[in-house]
C-alpha cells in the first residue's frame, strides 16, 4: 500500500510498476474481505464489527488508489491534491481499524 501511494503521489509515476502494486493491494484487499466475511458469520459481535471496519477502510482505499492509477495513465493531475489527500485519509482510517483488530483479538 505505501509503495503504490509513493508511486502515486511522484510527479513522474512509472505506471507498470504502479499497475503491478495496485494489482497486489487490490489482490490482497480481496483476501481481507473474504477473511472478514468469516469473521461476520462465524466471530464474535465485538471483532465482527471491527473486521467489517477494516473491510470497509480497505475497500476505500483500493478505490482511490485505482482512481489515482487511472488518472495517472490518462495523465490527469486535475484532482491529484485532492486524491493524495483523500488516499492518506483512507491510508490512516485503515490503519487505525487494524490496530482495533489487534487490539480486540
Amino acid at each position: 500500500m505505501d509503495a503504490v501511494l509513493d508511486s502515486l503521489r511522484s510527479d513522474r509515476p512509472g505506471l507498470d510498476d504502479i499497475d503491478e502494486k495496485t494489482g497486489r493491494f487490490v489482490a490482497l484487499a480481496r483476501e481481507v474481505h473474504r477473511a472478514c466475511e468469516i469473521v461476520l458469520l462465524d466471530g464474535p459481535a465485538p471483532l465482527a464489527d471491527v473486521a467489517e471496519r477494516v473491510t470497509v477502510a480497505s475497500s476505500d482505499l483500493s478505490h482511490v488508489m485505482r482512481r489515482m492509477a487511472e488518472n495517472a495513465r490518462a495523465g490527469d493531475t486535475t484532482h491529484k491534491a485532492q486524491d493524495i489527500a483523500l488516499a492518506a485519509e483512507c491510508e490512516r482510517i485503515l490503519y487505525e481499524a487494524v490496530k482495533d483488530l489487534r487490539e480486540t483479538n
